[in-house]
């Protein structure tokens, strides 16, 4: 854990799943396809809860449609290709 606010962020899932679980947690291996409405923030809930080694999978680029509904989809991002974008933020 990097800072105080990830350090911060997994005592909470600590606290609640217990320190065998947030082990097995930090050491999975998780691939999401699609960073659409549902992928986009599945990605981001489960960086939060602890698992580092993530793969994301999106062909697509950030359109105007996307911004309603999808995380990294912002006036900033437009164009960028989805996993990039959710990349820099993750």
């Amino acid at each position: 854990m990097n800072s105080a606010f990830e350090r911060g962020a997994q005592r909470r899932t600590e606290l609640l799943l217990g320190g065998k679980a947030l082990d097995r947690i930090m050491q999975a291996r998780v691939i999401v396809f699609g960073l659409g409405g549902v992928g986009s923030w599945c990605a981001e809930c489960l960086v939060r809860s602890g698992v580092r080694r993530i793969t994301i999978v999106d062909s697509d680029r950030v359109c105007v449609t996307n911004c309603n509904r999808q995380l990294m989809a912002t006036s900033k991002t437009l164009g960028q290709v989805k996993v990039e974008a959710l990349r820099e933020r993750l």
